[in-house]
């Protein structure tokens, strides 16, 4: 298929935003694929997907059926926050994997949500958490929720709040965090702030309690960097308890041994993608954080 850029507002778009934006739909990740994979050209040459388009270009694809990983079905124990004919919300419990992988090829998340669908949709995995973070995490049940979510994410309108408690006392009330995140250049399978990172990430957080030693706070990530909330909270020297990975060597509190970061993605807001409403989730906190936050924890309804 060809297609000729010749109005001036696609001047110096990227080619994954224009191809998601004319092709509603397949995702931005669809047509990055595609032009990983050497699937997509542009005045007959390959390019990256940051490639700006400039009037008279003409772009050439095909394409291809998305791949997916066959995930076995096990009857493995949901918390289920939330569901319907689009969306499925689960709070997921620490230690537990969101996908196969190398290594975790059984005991996900998507291998006991292949179970619980029975057949009905395939769930779509639209933003992830750390094995060992526990909390809010969405799945779409269709393609078309997909798309709508990622959109979101993508544009920044979906609204993240984590807990946290962090090594240290935070002298400031609120602050925000305005530091790129890449990876490490002494540990590859690490993020950092480092001078080599290009890709801005936005972290906003507000003190909740100050206790010995340690800080309760509460933090919104405007970006969706991989380790985010971690490296960031390394970077101002104040890392997440338990979270050895990035400093948080610390991992007793008030005289309990905690084996993970003391990290919990807690509420999401964002638009659903069927109703167009604003809707809010919230996740109840493990055992482990549970005690830590108890005279700071302010569940509320889902809606």
């Amino acid at each position: 298929m060809q297609k000729k850029i010749t109005y001036k507002k696609f001047e110096r778009e990227r080619v994954d935003f224009y191809l998601a934006s004319v092709y509603k739909n397949y995702s931005r990740s669809y047509f990055q694929k595609l032009i990983y994979k050497q699937k997509i050209f542009i005045n007959g040459k390959f390019v990256l997907a940051s490639h700006k388009l400039k009037r008279g270009d003409v772009i050439s694809f095909e394409f291809e059926k998305e791949e997916r990983l066959q995930i076995e079905p096990e009857k493995i124990k949901l918390n289920i926050i939330y569901e319907d004919y689009d969306i499925i919300i689960i709070n997921k419990q620490p230690s537990v994997v969101v996908y196969p992988s190398y290594g975790h090829t059984s005991g996900t998340l998507l291998n006991a949500l292949m179970a619980h669908s029975k057949g009905k949709y395939n769930p779509y995995l639209v933003h992830r958490l750390d094995k060992d973070t526990s909390g809010l995490i969405v799945f779409a049940k269709n393609e078309k929720s997909k798309i709508s979510i990622s959109k979101q994410l993508q544009k920044r309108t979906v609204k993240k709040i984590y807990l946290a408690a962090v090594k240290g006392t935070i002298a400031e009330n609120k602050g925000r965090i305005e530091a790129p995140i890449g990876r490490s250049p002494k540990n590859r399978k690490l993020m950092s702030v480092n001078n080599l990172a290009k890709k801005m990430a936005i972290s906003e957080f507000k003190v909740l309690e100050r206790k010995d030693g340690y800080t309760l706070v509460e933090v919104r990530i405007i970006t969706g960097r991989t380790h985010q909330i971690r490296s960031h909270m390394k970077y101002i020297n104040h890392p997440v308890i338990g979270d050895q990975q990035y400093g948080g060597f610390e991992t007793c509190i008030d005289g309990k041994e905690y084996n993970r970061q003391m990290l919990h993605a807690h509420r999401i807001t964002f638009t659903h993608p069927r109703t167009l409403k604003t809707v809010e989730f919230n996740a109840e906190l493990p055992s482990d954080m549970n005690e830590i936050f108890k005279n700071n924890f302010t569940g509320s309804k889902n809606t």
